[in-house]
């Protein structure tokens, strides 16, 4: 199985050396061998980065997971009503409790 996460820190995984040339890096791959970042190399294909290293990726899969990343991201940030009342009443009470050190 594979997922992805567009909000991840691909570079703690990519590492300080500098992207291929073309490439964009887009967040997270995970699949059952690990964690690493995903990778668009110039011409098109998703690959997983670690290290300064590249793997291929199933490409149908991946781009299933970002359409799929994609739309929870969409759906997450739909207003809603309900959204509305629990955070006002969310401010009333003063909002996020702040952190305890």
């Amino acid at each position: 199985m594979l997922t992805v996460t567009k909000s991840g820190n691909w570079t703690f995984y990519w590492g300080v050396m500098p992207l291929p040339t073309g490439a964009e890096a887009l967040g997270l791959v995970k699949r059952d061998t690990g964690i690493g970042a995903l990778i668009r190399l110039a011409n098109g294909n998703y690959v997983q980065g670690n290290a300064g290293g590249i793997r291929t990726l199933p490409q149908r899969e991946v781009e299933d997971a970002l359409a799929l990343s994609n739309a929870a991201a969409i759906l997450g940030s739909i207003r809603s009503e309900r959204k509305a009342i629990t955070s006002a009443a969310n401010g009333q009470l003063g909002g996020r409790p702040r952190k305890i050190k």
